[in-house]
């Protein structure tokens, strides 16, 4: 993003002209995808039980707002600047729009008022390398140490907390890792002359579970029941994680090439989370009551993050579940977690166009905050409709459905096509603005990035007792810096750190969004 803002403010030196009104089209787009996407876990974080990750996010917006202003004061910079520093700092790019939106607001000549919108950017740009480069190190790096933790033993404590490293047996839906169909023909041994079932529990490991999807006996292929007795001779059709099928190879039997029972129309598809039964429970609770016997379950998405899929992982409204398996068998398990959405190309404009046209007109409302008027502006306005039709689409998945990748182009064409106009038209004023105020503008940078991270990690591990996982986790989705989430993944060598992130990461987006305006009408 930081790019596309600095090639625009190069080419615009050639005075480029664009119709603002192309910046509210692409910042609309930006917004709705933003507001889809943190939608289910937004309303998710306001009434579950995660206090603590909502003060987080609380106590960051607030004293980043406080440093903002402070900043400013003692630096002298405009209100431009400052809105500059909300978006830059804290990383947080639709507040350009927003806070845009509320200087072409003020009482003020046409003149100022442009000044300080091209402030905007300037101030984005001098201070988001800092706001993302300087924090992602702070937190995986200097944190760990200021708090006396090590980061990866943190985690693997907290992967041993949802069964990890437990040594009863694993309620995962199936394996951990990559997933194959194996034959092999019975012997006399561990399985043969036993109940389907029961040999299932004995091939089964504490991180593997294995699955006899097809038998081939004589002439005869058939899918058997729990209760079916195997009998030497038998060719089964096993499916589970390849290196439990090595380990059980031995009490199996002889590995075969069977094409007929090797035939099984094994599908991929997605569970989306809807049901208030499944939504709440672990994995392992939720396989003690339902027995998805036959899926499996290759990974957990949380605003587009993988989780970790452990035993005492709690699934939420909106998780998406990627699996494999027979087609009656994800159907029969998708009927009791939600949703079984199967791959789509097909996006709901219509729905989509009610969001932005519903959202555009909240915006246009707007009260007076010291004197000045503030209102969420189209962008505010369009997010706001994007978070409630991204929780009732959670809710309602044959409502609204919009694919992964379309919402990924929504929020990546959007934002940097965005940035980009906003850049042609800053650009004329960017030298002098840099001249002025570059090295202040800098250096206040710095602190308003730096202060609200120190705080909210300091009021979460002293305070709040947090996991050093989960904290590094949610200091990151407390300031929306997501390539500080994936350098604590890469550091930790675990995905725990995103099970504090989206909490946090949905609230701050949309307060960070808010705090546009109000620093505009405060600095």
């Amino acid at each position: 993003m930081v790019g596309t803002l600095l090639v625009a403010m190069i080419v615009g030196q050639a005075n480029v002209q664009i119709a603002p009104f192309a910046r509210t089209v692409f910042f609309a787009l930006f917004m709705f995808g933003v507001g889809y996407q943190v939608g289910p876990e937004f309303f998710r974080g306001l009434r579950s039980g995660g206090s603590k990750l909502i003060a987080m996010s609380l106590v960051f917006c607030t004293v980043g707002l406080g440093m903002i202003l402070l900043m400013s004061k003692v630096f002298g910079l405009d209100k431009g600047l400052a809105a500059g520093m909300l978006s830059g700092a804290l990383t947080q790019s639709s507040a350009i729009g927003t806070a845009t939106d509320a200087i072409m607001r003020l009482p003020l000549d046409e003149a100022t008022r442009n000044l300080l919108a091209h402030h905007v950017p300037i101030g984005d740009a001098v201070t988001y390398v800092f706001g993302t480069a300087g924090i992602m190190v702070f937190l995986t790096k200097f944190l760990p140490i200021l708090c006396g933790f090590n980061l990866k033993a943190e985690c693997l404590a907290y992967e041993k907390q949802l069964g990890g490293g437990a040594t009863s047996k694993s309620a995962v839906f199936d394996a951990y890792v990559a997933v194959d169909v194996q034959a092999f023909r019975l012997v006399n041994g561990a399985v043969a002359g036993h109940e389907v079932a029961e040999a299932e529990r004995t091939l089964s490991s504490e991180t593997a579970r294995l699955c006899i999807q097809q038998v081939h006996r004589g002439h005869q292929v058939f899918s058997p029941g729990k209760d079916e007795v195997l009998r030497a001779g038998d060719v089964v059709a096993v499916s589970g994680s390849r290196e439990r099928l090595l380990e059980v190879q031995s009490r199996l039997g002889v590995q075969v090439v069977d094409p007929e029972v090797m035939d099984i129309p094994f599908e991929t598809a997605t569970l989306i989370v809807t049901s208030k039964e499944v939504a709440g429970r672990t994995i392992q609770e939720l396989v003690q009551r339902y027995e998805p016997r036959g899926v499996h379950l290759r990974r957990i998405r949380r605003l587009n993050n993988e989780i970790p899929k452990l035993p005492n992982t709690r699934l939420e409204r909106g998780d998406v579940l990627d699996v494999a398996g027979r087609r009656d068998d994800l159907e029969r398990v998708g009927r009791l977690v939600g949703f079984l959405d199967r791959p789509r190309d097909i996006s709901d404009i219509t729905f989509m166009g009610l969001a932005v046209a519903a959202g555009s007109l909240l915006g246009v409302l707007s009260l007076r905050i010291a004197r000045v008027p503030v209102s969420l502006g189209t962008g505010g306005g369009v997010l706001l409709a994007g978070l409630f039709f991204g929780w009732l689409h959670s809710v309602r998945p044959k409502w609204g459905r919009i694919p992964g990748p379309a919402v990924w182009l929504l929020q990546t064409v959007g934002l940097n096509t965005f940035v980009a106009l906003v850049g042609l038209s800053a650009a004329p004023h960017f030298v002098e603005a840099m001249k002025t105020s570059g090295v202040p503008l800098l250096v206040a940078g710095m602190a308003v990035s730096f202060a609200p991270h120190l705080t909210v990690a300091l009021l979460g591990r002293y305070v709040f007792k947090l996991n050093g996982g989960i904290l590094v986790g949610a200091c990151a989705g407390a300031g929306t810096v997501t390539p500080a989430l994936s350098a604590a993944i890469d550091e930790a060598e675990s995905r725990v750190p995103t099970l504090g992130y989206t909490i946090p990461y949905a609230l701050s987006n949309v307060l960070l969004t808010a705090l546009g305006p109000v620093v505009v009408a405060l600095a």
